[in-house]
């Protein structure tokens, strides 16, 4: 119902390590039009931005530098705030 800042960030599980993990988020409006972006190669991005009302979509990808995708230095959460 009114402005508010959107915070994002990821974070790999404890006990499995985020090097050589490269991990981004883009944010998009109800249009699909590209608002806010974020990425690291350290595996760990943090997203901030200042956001209308409405709806939004968050894309998350990432690729490891060493593993297959069921490899479990692959799997993150999400902390969201706003």
């Amino acid at each position: 119902e009114q402005a508010t800042t959107l915070k994002v960030a990821s974070e790999h599980f404890p006990g499995f390590t985020s090097t050589g993990n490269r991990i981004s988020a883009v944010l998009y409006d109800k249009t699909g039009k590209q608002v806010a972006e974020a990425s690291s190669p350290q595996g760990h991005f943090n997203l901030v931005h200042q956001l209308q009302p409405g709806n939004y979509q968050l894309e998350v990808t990432g690729r490891s530098g060493g593993g297959s995708n069921a490899n479990d230095d692959n799997r993150y959460e999400l902390h969201v705030d706003y």
